[in-house]
């Protein structure tokens, strides 16, 4: 998937420095729960984990082929009685030198593109910790309708409160006209 600008691609085994980046960086486990990574063997249990999603994209710039970012779009379960098997829940993280120039933007485009389109995914769900309110105002900026409040535990961080959001492929297709 790609536009002008930046293109998706699966992790590869040079994405150890740039998962090593994230891991080392507060900011991004405070945020987004990612996990406090330490060393190159630590990014690179994280990396293998990451190969083996067969929805996880590194967002890279065009002009220089530089990771800055990824996104999830990760399976919320597989019951064909629950209707969960054509769902998915998206998680996504920028570097935050990246942060304010449109490129999650463009990447959540081309994958919700993709999920909608070409997956026939029902239904994208999405949170965030509830103290993340850039999170809260770009969700409802690309479609996101807010459903529920949740306490949950999470291995990285102390919070426990999480906001649910969701996007359907008819919200979705009102919501990417404007963002064009």
């Amino acid at each position: 998937m790609e536009n002008q600008t930046i293109y998706l691609r699966k992790f590869i085994d040079a994405d150890v420095d740039f998962i090593l980046k994230l891991g080392s960086d507060d900011l991004y486990r405070q945020t987004a729960g990612f996990a406090a990574i330490h060393t190159a063997e630590e990014a690179q249990k994280i990396l293998q984990i990451y190969q083996k999603h067969p929805n996880d994209y590194v967002i890279c710039l065009k002009a220089t082929d530089q990771p800055i970012g990824f996104i999830e779009l990760n399976e919320r379960g597989i019951d064909e009685r629950s209707h969960l098997a054509d769902t998915r829940e998206v998680g996504f993280i920028l570097l935050k030198e990246f942060w304010g120039q449109g490129y999650m933007t463009m990447a959540l485009m081309l994958v919700f593109d993709h999920a909608f389109d070409e997956m026939e995914i029902s239904e994208i769900w999405a949170g965030h910790y509830e103290n993340n309110r850039r999170s809260a105002h770009f969700l409802q900026k690309m479609g996101f309708e807010f459903k529920y409040d949740a306490q949950m535990p999470f291995p990285f961080i102390e919070q426990a409160n999480e906001k649910y959001y969701l996007l359907t492929p008819s919200r979705w297709q009102r919501f990417r006209d404007k963002l064009r």
